[in-house]
Formats: C-alpha cells, sequence, structure tokens
C-alpha cells in the first residue's frame, strides 16, 4: 500500500516516514510540496492515504486538498495534515474540507503513534470488509475465510508475473481474463478498494506497471485482511 508523504522541510518528512516505517505496511512516496504531490497524482499514483503539511510554496496542504476533493479517482483518499500548533484555526478548515485528521509538529513518537493507529482504524481498514461481515456474508466460519485469502495469495503468487508478461506480450484480452479473475476475488472476499482500483486498471488497454503495482496492492490488502482475521480469532484457532 502507498502512502504519499508531503513537506517541503526535508527532516519533518524523513521522521514522518521513519515513523510510519515501524508499521511495516506502507510503500512510502515522498513530495517536496503540494504541486509535486499533484503533479505524482496526475501521472497515476493512487495512495491509501496522504500525509501533508499545511504550509509549503507553490501548492498549500489546503490546495493540495481541495484538488483531490475535486477529483473523482482522488476523493475518498484519506488525507492526514501534518501542522505546527499554529495552524490550528487552519486544521479545522481542513478538517471542514474533508481531512480525516492531523498531527502536529514537531512530532513526538509516543503522541504522533497513537493519533497514527485512530487515523488507521477509521481509514484503512475501511478500505475492506471487515472480517466477521464477509464471515456472515459467506456464511462461513474463521478457519474457511482463512483458507479463501490463503489461497487467494497463493493465486497472485503465481499469478502476477503471468499476467504482467502478458500485457508486455500484447496479449491484452488474454491478460483482462485474469485480471477479471483476480477482481473477482476480491469482490468475493471484501477486499473493496483494491477491487476499485483493478477496476480503474483493467479499463481500455491495461498497462503492465500500473497492473504490477494494483496486483501488489492487492496481496498487501490480503495479508492485512489475514492479520485482521487473527486477530479477531481466539488461541486455538487454526491460524495460532
Amino acid at each position: 500500500m502507498k502512502a504519499l508523504i508531503v513537506d517541503d522541510d526535508v527532516v519533518s518528512r524523513i521522521a514522518l516516514m521513519d515513523l510510519l516505517s515501524v508499521y511495516g505496511i506502507f510503500d512510502l512516496v515522498e513530495a517536496e510540496d503540494g504541486a509535486a504531490a499533484w503533479d505524482l497524482l496526475a501521472a497515476g499514483l493512487h495512495p491509501v492515504i496522504v500525509f501533508c503539511d499545511v504550509r509549503m510554496p507553490r501548492m498549500s496542504g489546503i490546495a493540495l486538498l481541495e484538488r483531490m476533493k475535486g477529483d473523482p479517482h482522488l476523493a475518498q483518499v484519506p488525507f492526514v495534515l501534518v501542522s505546527s500548533a499554529s495552524d490550528r484555526d487552519t486544521v479545522l478548515q481542513a478538517v471542514t474540507l474533508g481531512a480525516v485528521g492531523y498531527i502536529l509538529k514537531p512530532l513526538h513518537a509516543a503522541e504522533a503513534r497513537a493519533h497514527l493507529e485512530k487515523i488507521f482504524r477509521i481509514t484503512l481498514d475501511k478500505l475492506a470488509e471487515d472480517p466477521a461481515t464477509t464471515m456472515r456474508r459467506l456464511n462461513i466460519g474463521p478457519d474457511r475465510l482463512a483458507a479463501y485469502l490463503a489461497a487467494f495469495a497463493e493465486q497472485l503468487l503465481a499469478g502476477r508475473a503471468d499476467i504482467v508478461a502478458l500485457l508486455d506480450a500484447g496479449e491484452g484480452a488474454d491478460a483482462r481474463l485474469r485480471i477479471d479473475s483476480v477482481h473477482t476475488g476480491c469482490m468475493t472476499l471484501g477486499l473493496w478498494h483494491v477491487a476499485s482500483q483493478l477496476d480503474s486498471a483493467r479499463r481500455g488497454l491495461p498497462d503492465a506497471r500500473t497492473v504490477a503495482m494494483v496486483l501488489g496492492e492487492v496481496s498487501e490488502s490480503v495479508r492485512r485482511q489475514l492479520g485482521r482475521l487473527r486477530a479477531g480469532m481466539p488461541d486455538e484457532g487454526v491460524l495460532a
């Protein structure tokens, strides 16, 4: 899962990246200001979350947030402000515009982690269906859902290179059939966010690099969903 870090202060940017890297769930992408971030987004970057400074040259954090909210492909990406205490009025403005939270600078690890974990609970876990809901919908138990997810992970591991090879060889129709199969698996297992990304990636003539990136996101989503399932299972569960 890609997280976009936007800050013109390189020290603050590195500090936040170090803090986020501890969680081991993100592929971190940097941008030195709002304009550079928008260039990345316009070129096809679709992060699962954005962490953005408020005051920056060329394009402020508020301006970037407004642009993203105005783009139907980016409007739902969670946006977190990273700001100094003096920016509280601006933070309130950003929350009104749709920001999901804020982290104060300078960063204090314990306080920042508490904010991050709260933000993750209300954002990242909504990228996929709650495992308990998936089990009720499919009328299965946790051991069976674990088997579904494990099988899907194996399918992705075995098939990702084949799909990319088909696209590189110009075999778009065959590649699309395989992408459709992955999309069906995502929908069946409640992996809504990556299913939406696959939907966008398979339109028109699929691009090998974009599809490879999205399939990587699917694999990470499956891994995260397995973690959520394990966390909700009793100690004697089959995954223990």
